[in-house]
């Protein structure tokens, strides 16, 4: 994983453990960068992180809820991650996190 993906890795992970950690604004922005991506990463990164009301499932019940092995899983997971880590609204909603 690259720098910008980690970053928003290790966010996710907070958000997904601590889901009050931001404001309902960052909450909205986040629920709208995710709308970015096909649904089916979509909803596999509400439920990897446990955020957007989902419940957080780790990478072998996830994998074998979708019939794959978790190395695929997680390079899908990780692929997702880029194409949300280098989106300008990633940009954005971080400058507004380090407002908060």
């Amino acid at each position: 994983m690259d720098g910008l993906s980690v970053e928003l890795h290790a966010f996710l992970i907070r958000l997904g453990k601590e889901p009050n950690c931001i404001s309902e604004q960052v909450e909205h922005y986040i629920e709208h960068m995710l709308h970015l991506l096909p649904l089916d990463q979509e909803k596999t990164l509400q439920t990897f992180y446990g955020i957007c009301q989902q419940q957080q499932l780790t990478l072998k019940q996830m994998a074998a809820e979708k019939n794959m092995s978790e190395e695929a899983l997680a390079q899908e997971i990780a692929h997702a991650l880029r194409k949300l880590a280098i989106t300008p609204e990633w940009q954005m909603v971080k400058q507004v996190i380090m407002k908060e």
